[in-house]
């Protein structure tokens, strides 16, 4: 029986080539959005899942105090500590965050930046299990002289061969053994590294949170109970009882597998995903998946006039109604199958597109994971033809012999209502999408445009790599300044745009100031960056007490009360010279944090990137000058980046979101409108008669346009009062996760309901046209 159903299916959809194409094109299109998003989404949930231990592992972070920001920084006597009273603790990892920094690595004339090598703990591959090429993981970083390569850093420098037992010179003084060569893992991390060497620093202090520390628990450890034990065994240690202030600490823990997608904890160096972007693709790819059904079964629908006759021949024969659905079912199962055929390769062909957009590298032809995809695809395509073959299969299996034979084509009221319940679903959808495209593409023109507090535009920025080249800056500044082109120089370590940064703690006045972030600077960076004082001054190479001086920001000035500090002494005794205007650091998720400025000394941070302001007229010969003279300070590679260019990654994903709903938007709307024009094909076909009748009786083509044009604007119109709503929750939910925002005006959702409105009126209208023109007499015989 299923041979003799395939066999006329197949002859069946031959016969309907037209129709046949165009429904499985239809189906085709959405399915490929769905199968590029699925790749997508399956990429970002698959960090770290190489390893078969990483539910079990686990990153600290930590509160230092009530009403303070979460860190996943730790001091490095944590761990050892813990793992003393916690016999659920496996073994421990850390990596030193001063280690984590581009090095330039030598092996004889063949130099390169590496831009991640890891400072880890000797037990670090216990806890992270790469599988090792060459050497053995566990006599691999013993001692401080030993490097452990990624396989593609050891082909940059030793090609394919065995390097163990071989050196590396380092940033020209150090020479590393090379002492094993590990593969990189097949699935993502939420760590970047391209080697790992024995952590400089056994530990900074109980104060100094400069490690990250993870745990390996035993299997099944409760984590919720865990966190609880954790917290009471801390409080226990005597370094507590000694300092009280670390009384109020608490500390959470976030699984590896968790780190990417759900990690809350500020100063994080590692990569961070979106897990609310991941969700609301995977969620508009799936309605676009089901506009994509909807539209299939409204084509099936329309074609049912031509399939009436050969259902009541068929039922006539004795052909029971399941039966029926077997056969409209296999053919739906046939013409799903072509569209998924269709739809992967659509989905190779515009994948480089994706990849572009959302700076990954995917491919069906090279998925790590094939086995999860065609689960995924077998699991899809079942629900896919149930949803666009079931109703179409009951609605065509649901014919009456005698009525059709006889000619009568017309349905119940229940069919009438199930196809103005799709049509009306495919249009709160298109809807949604307008209005959530307007929406996003408002916010980023918002972001585009919004104050950022400094002048982003010609500054050069580029990293100072010897501690001389530090302390002789101010006669290299005079160096840099006579290149022709060069307007300013000066000096910071976090430029804008960076996320992690130092945060800081001091006691003042018997109170606590927290959560300050600190950025060391030198003399001119204010100049620089375009951030002139707001009230008093900024720092002067002509005040020899700059050094002990300190410049805040307004957010400071509100959070700590400094109003009437301006010139006098506060933290670490720094006066306070001046307060400049707040500026966006992370992002635009995250509002101005208090901040203090610091001239470079002994107690602070290096001030280890250049920053150059350039008049934009001769660039290039500017940078081969500024190139030159560099150069010939540090004898490395030159690289640099523009600030404007760095400081719009933190836009960057908003950007891709808009482009993709672009797409999706138009990919929408097209299927929309397909399944309008095939809906109003059927209801004329249903209504030819009822139109010849009103033809004779002196009805003129706008009436009869007027009549059919009604019923689908009150469905749009009833399908704009849903989407509304549903599209204002959906966005004021996005962009409350903005410090900086637009505001939500009406004029999407009027322009999201007059372009829906114009589409229904002028596709209902071409496909009435030629019926309403036809002569009566044609539309009464027809009958």
């Amino acid at each position: 029986m299923f041979r003799l159903n395939l066999k006329i299916a197949l002859r069946n959809l031959w016969k309907n080539k037209g129709y046949s194409t165009l429904n499985i094109f239809g189906l085709s299109i959405g399915l490929a959005g769905f199968i590029m998003i699925l790749l997508f989404a399956n990429h970002e949930r698959s960090y770290d899942t190489w390893n078969s231990d990483a539910k079990d592992i686990y990153r600290i972070s930590i509160k230092w105090g009530p009403g303070q920001e979460e860190y996943s920084s730790s001091p490095a006597e944590l761990a050892p500590a813990l793992k003393e009273v916690l016999p659920e603790i496996v073994d421990y990892g850390r990596f030193y965050v001063w280690d984590m920094r581009q090095r330039l690595l030598a092996k004889d004339k063949n130099e390169n930046f590496v831009d991640h090598i890891m400072g880890v703990d000797s037990s670090w591959f216990k806890l992270f299990p790469y599988k090792f090429i060459y050497g053995d993981a566990k006599k691999a970083i013993l001692s401080a002289n030993q490097i452990v390569l990624s396989q593609k850093t050891s082909e940059l420098f030793f090609g394919k061969t065995n390097p163990v037992g071989q050196s590396l010179l380092i940033n020209t003084k150090d020479r590393y053994v090379v002492s094993g060569v590990y593969e990189e893992p097949n699935t993502p991390e939420h760590m970047e590294h391209d080697g790992f060497v024995k952590m400089s620093s056994p530990g900074d202090g109980w104060g100094n949170g400069n490690y990250y520390t993870y745990l390996k628990l035993k299997a099944g450890t409760d984590k919720e109970a865990f966190v609880k034990k954790l917290n009471q065994a801390f409080k226990k240690l005597p370094i507590v009882k000694e300092d009280q202030g670390l009384k109020d600490v608490e500390m959470f823990l976030t699984s590896v597998p968790d780190i990417y997608l759900h990690a809350s904890s500020a100063q994080d160096p590692t990569k961070r995903g979106n897990a609310k972007i991941v969700t609301i693709l995977v969620l508009f790819s799936s309605l676009l998946l089901i506009i994509a059904c909807i539209n299939f079964t409204n084509l099936s629908i329309a074609q049912s006039v031509k399939r009436a006759k050969e259902t009541g021949v068929r039922k006539v024969l004795g052909a029971a109604k399941s039966n029926l659905i077997i056969y409209f079912l296999t053919e739906t199962g046939i013409q799903c199958l072509l569209a998924l055929l269709l739809a992967l390769t659509i989905a190779e062909v515009g994948m480089p597109v994706l990849n572009q957009l959302m700076e990954v590298k995917l491919s069906l032809l090279s998925y790590s994971n094939p086995g999860q995809l065609i689960l995924q695809l077998s699991l899809v395509m079942i629900l896919v033809i149930v949803l666009a073959g079931g109703y179409a299969a009951f609605f065509l299996s649901s014919y009456e012999p005698v009525k059709v034979l006889k000619g009568n084509f017309s349905r119940g009221m229940g069919s009438l209502w199930m196809r103005k319940t799709l049509i009306s679903i495919q249009f709160i959808v298109a809807t949604v999408f307008m209005v959530a495209l307007m929406i996003i593409r408002q916010q980023v023109t918002y972001i585009k445009n919004q104050d950022v507090g400094f002048r982003k535009d010609h500054v050069l920025v580029f990293k100072v790599r010897k501690g001389d080249s530090r302390r002789d800056f101010s006669q290299i500044k005079q160096r840099l300044l006579k290149v022709p082109g060069i307007n300013a120089v000066s000096r910071v370590n976090y430029y804008p745009g960076v996320k992690a940064m130092q945060v800081i703690e001091r006691d003042f006045n018997g109170g606590k100031v927290s959560n300050l972030s600190n950025i060391t600077v030198d003399f001119d960076y204010f100049q620089v960056m375009g951030m002139p004082a707001q009230k008093g001054r900024v720092f002067s190479d002509k005040f020899a007490t700059d050094s002990s001086a300190i410049v805040v920001n307004e957010s400071a000035v509100k959070k700590y009360g400094l109003q009437k500090l301006i010139g006098s002494k506060w933290i670490d005794n720094r006066v306070i010279i001046g307060v400049v205007k707040d500026h966006i650091q992370k992002g635009m998720e995250t509002a101005a944090e208090p901040t203090a400025f610091v001239l470079e000394g002994r107690q602070t941070n290096s001030a280890d990137h250049v920053i150059v302001k350039v008049d934009g007229g001769h660039t290039q010969e500017t940078i081969e000058g500024l190139k030159k003279v560099w150069t010939s300070v540090e004898p490395f590679p030159f690289q640099y980046t523009w600030l404007d260019q760095s400081f719009a990654q933190v836009y960057v994903q908003y950007v891709r979101l808009d482009k993709l709903f672009n797409i999706f938007t138009y990919v929408t709307l097209a299927i929309a409108v397909l399944g309008l024009f095939a809906l109003a094909s059927f209801s004329v076909q249903e209504r030819t008669k009822e139109i010849g009748v009103r033809k004779v009786l002196g009805a003129e083509t706008t009436d009869i346009l007027r009549l059919i044009n009604k019923g689908f604007l009150v469905l749009v119109l009833i399908a704009n009062l849903i989407a509304i709503p549903v599209a204002y929750i959906l966005s004021s939910n996005w962009l409350s996760g903005f410090a900086y925002r637009t505001n939500i005006t009406v004029w999407p959702f009027v322009f999201a309901s007059i372009i829906s409105v114009l589409i229904t009126v002028l596709t209902v209208s071409l496909q009435t046209f030629k019926t309403a023109n036809a002569k009566p007499v044609d539309a009464l015989k027809y009958e």
